[in-house]
């Protein structure tokens, strides 16, 4: 299980973009799921967080556009730099939308 999520991820290195400054040793990547997008934090090249589903909702809901995935992955990256807790509220979700 553990070499199939290494492959899986080094196939979404492809769609990662840099969370922060180019000192974060976080990254997010958009991962292609059933239905829409969801979302990978690595640090470094471990993977810390597979979101496949869009947190603090109900449901398996996904991301329906890989950018949703990343903006809300990129807010995850600049908690996890700030030394915060990875956790998101909905609240949190949809003002990191709010521009979509």
């Amino acid at each position: 299980m553990r070499m199939m999520q290494r492959g899986a991820v080094a196939g979404w290195l492809v769609l990662c973009l840099s969370c922060t400054s180019s000192g974060s040793q976080f990254t997010c990547c958009a991962m292609k799921v059933s239905g829409g997008y969801g979302y990978v934090i690595l640090c470094r090249e471990d993977t810390l967080i597979c979101q496949p589903y869009v947190p603090a909702v109900s449901g398996k809901q996904v991301f329906v556009t890989e950018r949703e995935a990343l903006k809300v992955g990129q807010l995850v990256c600049r908690k996890l730099d700030k030394g915060r807790p990875p956790t998101l509220t909905r609240e949190e979700i949809s003002e990191a939308l709010r521009d979509e």
